[in-house]
């Protein structure tokens, strides 16, 4: 019991450290694995795994375009295409359609890597 508790201080101390870039690749990768576990559920008919993945990923999607800052000219684009990504999964849950699912998660995984390349060259520029 203890150990766990001193992992989950290792974790939190770990999230308080990360830039704003870091932390926005990390949600990016959550959502990339989420889709991925509900692939990899439907391919073994565990429906209610993939919805529960699946609504786990919306969660996330949800949050980054919550946390978009309107000063900046591309949040109007990137909340549309953070909207498109939310209903375009909710679709895929509906349907079970794998092959959509294949198609949001290279989506995902591309907003993954530019946001790691941003964030890399904003702290360099610093």
């Amino acid at each position: 019991m203890q150990q766990a508790n001193v992992y989950a201080q290792y974790k939190e101390q770990s999230l308080q450290t990360l830039t704003k870039g870091e932390v926005v690749v990390k949600l990016f990768e959550e959502a990339s694995k989420q889709v991925s576990m509900a692939i990899f559920a439907i391919s073994g008919s565990n429906m209610g795994q993939s919805f529960n993945c699946i609504h786990k990923a919306q969660r996330i999607i949800a949050a980054l375009r919550a946390s978009l800052d309107e000063k900046y000219p591309i949040s109007k684009e990137l909340d549309e295409l953070y909207l498109f990504i939310y209903e375009k999964l909710g679709e895929a849950n509906d349907k079970k359609d794998m092959t959509l699912l294949k198609d949001l998660l290279g989506m995902i995984d591309d907003f993954k890597v530019t946001f790691r390349q941003a964030d890399r060259i904003t702290r360099t520029s610093r």
